[in-house]
């Protein structure tokens, strides 16, 4: 698999073209001049406009650099995962569709599909139990800078201001370019145009611009105050209604985004960089490391046996895909049923951090072909959404023609597909290329600079942040002793 995923990347990425690398001063590897989704998503046009002497540089020690490569193999394989998720999303949605004009065929094909859907069903909810809210996680794991500005570790105002700056920009600047082409391309299923519902994707953007800056207000309390204010966030939300706009959607998605701020702040709080380094040590000095892989996808598939079982006993398959999504508010339909929601939210929690923790297991340590592409995740999310619409919207003016086979549809749909649209996604030709539609703000302040009352990079210019800024936009961490403040005000981790 390995092995074919490798040519498959490399051949994707000789087709298109590759695009322009830089240098990483810290690790002296070529690196991205696009955005990345560990950073604030800013492009390499700064680098390019601003020439400047050679700063000193700091080295990565052999830790950082495990650390590194194990997250960005991590963010790689979940990007591959969240492609993965919504594709058999759109597979099950068209493919179990039945009305009046096609009931005959399609019956016909569901006889033929039926013995496979409670096996791609099963496949579905257990790729949706870690991919996202571990994607989510890993997010707020590379912003704990915004953490140490938040506990005065470093006290110049201009970072804070910069950081700020730079987030917005490039979340609410990226989410009003994505939501306008996703409004285009799915006009009809979400018009009237409501433009604070957000549409696909894109309600990440809106979430992590909050997540973020909410740390800003948050930090300064302790761990434990700070992730008993987010559990009780998370489950008590679901009490509440969240407005709908006029075409049906929930006004900025604030259930999904109240309820997944659990998982950034686990990896923002929890997660110490200690914690991963002292997991890194002990599976390289495991007997057996095969156990690790063993353990790993051993509970991986008891909780897809437990969705299997639930299809089994006759659960209704769109409840527990909304009780695993969050989406929703709970039932009201007894006094009791929301106490009884809550319960259950409380046990997803604990099935996602079993599932995660698995898939963490698994995740490989050393560098492979796929490490690099790691820091490309941000771009390949937002952009995979639109060849899985335009797949879709072909096939199904074709899906009632018996000229396509049943097995044909199932592979193409359920593998094939999820596995093509991320590997695109991902080659440097077409990220290169996207860059500028992730931090539109960047290269507006670029070509426009008279828009903008001072420099857009007026808080960033010194030798030392020049050097902080292209390693945050690889989405790099490095540790930091807590204790050792010149450190932390010399050197920003990668956000």
């Amino acid at each position: 698999m390995d092995g074919a995923l490798g040519f498959l990347s490399s051949l994707l990425d000789r087709g298109l073209g590759r695009g322009q690398e830089t240098t990483d001063p810290i690790t002296t590897r070529p690196v991205n001049t696009y955005g990345s989704d560990g950073s604030d998503g800013s492009d390499g046009a700064k680098t390019r406009r601003r020439a400047r002497p050679a700063a000193p540089k700091p080295t990565l020690s052999e830790e950082d650099e495990r650390r590194s490569t194990y997250i960005e193999n991590a963010k790689y394989l979940l990007i591959t995962c969240v492609v993965w998720v919504h594709a058999l999303d759109d597979f099950l949605a068209t493919a179990t569709i039945v009305n009046a004009e096609s009931a005959s065929v399609r019956r016909t094909k569901l006889d033929v599909m039926e013995p496979a859907l409670p096996w791609i069903r099963a496949l579905y909810l257990t790729l949706a139990t870690f991919s996202m809210p571990l994607f989510t996680a890993l997010a707020g794991f590379q912003s704990k800078s915004w953490l140490e500005i938040a506990r005065g570790y470093d006290a110049n105002a201009s970072v804070m201001l910069a950081r700020v700056q730079k987030s917005t920009s490039t979340l609410i600047g990226g989410w009003v370019f994505w939501q306008a082409l996703y409004v285009a391309v799915s006009y009809s299923d979400v018009s009237p145009l409501q433009w604070w519902s957000p549409v696909g994707v894109t309600w990440f953007l809106i979430a992590l611009w909050v997540w973020r800056n909410s740390v800003l207000l948050l930090g300064a309390l302790r761990d434990s105050t700070i992730y008993a204010i987010v559990c009780v966030l998370a489950i008590a939300v679901g009490f509440t209604d969240t407005p709908s706009t006029k075409n049906g959607l929930a006004f900025l998605d604030w259930q999904r985004v109240c309820a997944y701020a659990i998982y950034f702040y686990a990896g923002l709080v929890l997660v110490k960089r200690e914690h991963v380094d002292e997991i890194l040590r002990r599976f390289m000095h495991l007997s057996r490391p095969w156990m690790r892989f063993a353990a790993g996808y051993g509970v991986l598939g008891v909780v897809f046996g437990a969705f299997m079982l639930s299809d089994v006993l006759g659960e209704p398959f769109g409840e527990v895909q909304e009780w695993l999504l969050v989406v929703s508010p709970y039932g009201v339909t007894k006094w009791y049923h929301p106490i009884i929601e809550a319960l259950w939210r409380v046990v997803l929690y604990l099935v996602v951090a079993l599932a995660s923790v698995a898939f963490m297991s698994v995740v490989p340590t050393e560098e492979y072909f796929f490490t690099e592409l790691g820091s490309r995740t941000l771009t390949a999310y937002l952009l995979h959404r639109v060849f899985l619409t335009t797949y879709t919207d072909i096939t199904t003016k074709f899906w009632d023609d018996d000229d396509i086979d049943v097995a044909f549809q199932i592979t193409m749909g359920v593998f094939m597909l999820p596995l093509l649209v991320s590997q695109v996604c991902l080659t440097r030709a077409v990220t290169t290329f996207c860059a500028p539609l992730v931090d539109p703000a960047s290269r507006m302040a670029e070509t426009m600079p008279w828009i903008f009352h001072a420099r857009y990079d007026a808080y960033d210019t010194t030798e030392e942040e020049e050097i902080i800024d292209v390693a945050a936009r690889d989405g790099i961490e490095t540790p930091l002793d807590p204790t050792d403040r010149d450190v932390a005000r010399s050197w920003r981790s990668g956000e």
